[in-house]
């Protein structure tokens, strides 16, 4: 299967998470995947993963440290240097990308915000299924996210303009169960912003316990109006 995928390249190359909240929350859901993985696996050292989309290589560098074999592909060469300082990565060849990621290949296939960039996420997350031999992780911007009920959601300044979909986690079971060969483990819950009180907090409190507040708190009270919405998945036949 070819196939016809275009990532949008919209991260930054240099992110500093003591400094910018948003850039801390850039790292904070791949380490919440990952955990969910953990939670599942008793023995996750001696797996293998495939990052698809692995762009700066954190998830190189954190797989690595629980003892997995971890390797990433993008389609941004100065994201696959970077990565590289971390683990293993390579070009994602979209000519091709079926025949270079290969089926059964990979024990688990993770795919941190990207699927919200392919012109098919169908195609492209039945592919990942298809490569998977146990699971596959992925985290999607979540629609119920509730920071957007402050604005109209027209307005440019609201949306990522290289977001090509978005899904809440109804849609994304759906996409999922229904249509890519996949099955839901588990959920997993990065953080709730909330309107006018994360503001608030932040502003009285201090950058720390804002984020204390929305991966905590906030987070336990509304876990589905996350930043992310974030899926253990396993292929089922």
């Amino acid at each position: 299967m070819k196939t016809q995928e275009k990532q949008s390249i919209h991260l930054p190359y240099v992110i500093d998470e003591k400094k910018d909240r948003n850039h801390f929350y850039e790292n904070h859901w791949k380490r919440v995947a990952l955990n969910l993985l953990e939670e599942e696996v008793s023995q996750v050292s001696g797996l293998t993963l495939l990052d698809y989309g692995c762009g700066r290589g954190e998830t190189l560098e954190y797989a690595k440290a629980l003892g997995i074999d971890a390797y990433g592909l993008d389609v941004d060469p100065e994201c696959v240097s970077q990565a590289r300082t971390k683990g293993r990565a390579d070009i994602l060849n979209l000519e091709n990308t079926s025949e270079q990621i290969g089926c059964d290949s990979y024990d688990i296939v993770a795919c941190f915000h990207v699927l919200e960039h392919v012109e098919n996420p169908k195609e492209c997350l039945t592919m990942l299924a298809k490569c998977a031999r146990k699971y596959v992780i992925t985290a999607v911007p979540n629609l119920r996210l509730l920071h957007n009920l402050r604005r109209p959601t027209r307005e440019p300044n609201s949306i990522n303009p290289g977001h090509l979909q978005s899904w809440d986690h109804a849609h994304f079971r759906n996409l999922a169960e229904n249509h890519c060969g996949l099955r839901i483990v588990s959920w997993g819950h990065d953080a709730t912003v909330l309107p006018v009180l994360s503001e608030l907090s932040g502003r009285v409190f201090g950058r720390d316990l804002q984020i204390q507040l929305e991966t905590g708190l906030f987070r336990r009270f509304f876990p589905f109006n996350g930043i992310s919405v974030i899926a253990l998945m396993e292929p089922i036949e």
